[in-house]
């Protein structure tokens, strides 16, 4: 069960991400590699130039990692849909299960793969506080997307009973 991150675990997050800032590139290189591993189907959703796809992951963990410095009085001020982690996370989680069908346990996978490359990657820094503060914020981004999902599934169930019952009227 997901909680609340709290303070320290964003901070740790927070020093691990500029450890991390330095070999981005790497980082990117490992955790693809560690998912393909770990499922190796998930390949055939890529395409073969896979520069694109490790900038975008980057730059996602970059917008959750700088959404967590946000400070208690941000969370009440109106904030532009773009910048809205949670909108953000529902609208990713919409476009992997529609267009990629990414199932709701392939998030573990991902999870998995990001807390190896990061492991790997950061050495001693990653220790056992690290490891369970990115596995908090993780849980909390995969089950957002996860609503997404749902969100989705949702409202191609409600167009269906529209279309039907239109049908029966006529």
């Amino acid at each position: 069960m997901a909680r609340m991150i709290t303070d320290e675990q964003k901070a740790t997050i927070l020093a691990n991400w500029r450890l991390v800032v330095p070999i981005a590139d790497t980082a990117a290189d490992l955790f693809y590699r560690r998912l393909f591993e770990l499922k190796p189907e998930y390949r055939k959703l890529f395409g073969e130039e896979m520069a694109a796809q490790k900038q975008k992951l980057l730059q996602m963990l970059t917008f959750v990692v700088r959404s967590l410095e946000w400070g208690g009085t941000a969370w009440a001020e109106d904030v532009p849909p773009d910048d809205d982690l949670f909108l953000v996370l529902l609208a990713l989680g919409r476009r992997h299960s529609s267009l990629y069908a990414v199932p709701d346990d392939g998030y573990e996978a991902v999870i998995d793969s990001l807390l190896w490359t990061l492991d790997y990657g950061l050495g001693k820094a990653f220790d056992d506080k690290a490891y369970e503060a990115w596995s908090q914020v993780m849980v909390l981004v995969a089950n957002t997307m996860i609503l997404g999902r749902y969100s989705v599934d949702e409202a191609k169930r409600r167009r269906a009973e529209q279309t039907g019952s239109q049908g029966n009227h006529g």
